[in-house]
């Protein structure tokens, strides 16, 4: 029995391929793909020289190198063996080259840090007189606390942002702007690798409290960069890091309390670039 086992991890070897596997804690192993079955990953992880077996029950995802995804949402979507891959549940065997199959995605929840630039573009009456008007500069932090159903998720998050805007030749005018502190949520949807999201926020402003909502679009960077430059060395090093990377395109409305009381608001219209972790 012992032989027939080396002989068959043997085989194995000479058609593994290198991919991933996600477990449900976010935790991968990276390796040598030796074989799929309905039940177990055999998998030779870099470092090693010997195979390990990884139940099916344990794993989220199995993503090779090439994009082509075996395991997705704990579902098997193709099974590999002896450098063929068959689908499940039929003999056809799938050439590398020429397959085809349907992907699921899977939210998995995650922290993200958010680096924010945008320019306000529709002010209020009581904004006009300031005609100093500078970009505002935020830091987001998304956490994984929150609600995930199918496509749809709800999640805490937190902000830091800097505005400051001023009027031109008259340094005896009040400045408006300062630091602002807040919490929120950001309910949203995915669509494939992309996603819809809502921001609503409120905390402290310079002259009172405050409050934020807006909208964006966001844009698997990462994953743009990978299928369009992925052969190339340094985004093969670093393609952990690429991966992680999303663009956003953000509208936001503010509200903010002023010192004399009263509240103004600002439209604005920015960028942000995110890292998920």
């Amino acid at each position: 029995m012992k032989k027939i086992i080396l002989l068959s991890f043997s085989i194995s070897f000479l058609f593994s391929i290198d991919g991933k596997i996600v477990f449900y804690d976010g935790t991968t192993i990276d390796g040598q793909i030796n074989s799929v079955n309905m039940s177990s990953i055999y998998i030779t992880p870099i470092g090693l020289n010997f195979p390990e077996e990884i139940l099916i029950d344990n794993v989220d995802s199995l993503k090779l190198d090439n994009g082509k995804l075996l395991v997705a949402g704990n579902q098997v979507l193709l099974l590999y063996s002896n450098g063929q891959f068959t689908a499940p549940g039929g003999n056809k065997s799938i050439n590398q080259q020429e397959s085809s199959y349907s992907v699921e995605y899977v939210l998995v929840p995650n922290w993200s840090l958010n680096i924010y630039t945008g320019y306000p573009i529709i002010k209020g009456a009581s904004f006009d007189f300031y005609d100093d008007i500078n970009p505002v500069f935020g830091l987001s932090i998304g956490s994984p606390w929150g609600l995930f159903m199918g496509n749809f998720f709800v999640n805490a998050i937190a902000e830091v942002a800097y505005y400051d805007f001023n009027v031109i030749n008259n340094p005896d005018y009040e400045r408006f702007g300062g630091m602002a502190w807040q919490i929120g949520v950001s309910p949203g949807f995915f669509i494939g690798e992309y996603s819809i999201s809502l921001t609503a926020c409120t905390g402290i402003y310079h002259a009172g409290t405050g409050f934020i909502a807006g909208g964006s679009i966001d844009l698997p960077l990462g994953s743009i960069i990978l299928n369009k430059y992925g052969d190339v060395e340094f985004v093969e090093n670093m393609e952990e890091v690429i991966e992680a990377l999303e663009i956003r395109v953000t509208g936001r409305a503010n509200t903010v309390k002023k010192y004399d009381g009263g509240t103004t608001y600002w439209l604005g219209g920015g960028i942000s670039l995110g890292y998920e972790f």
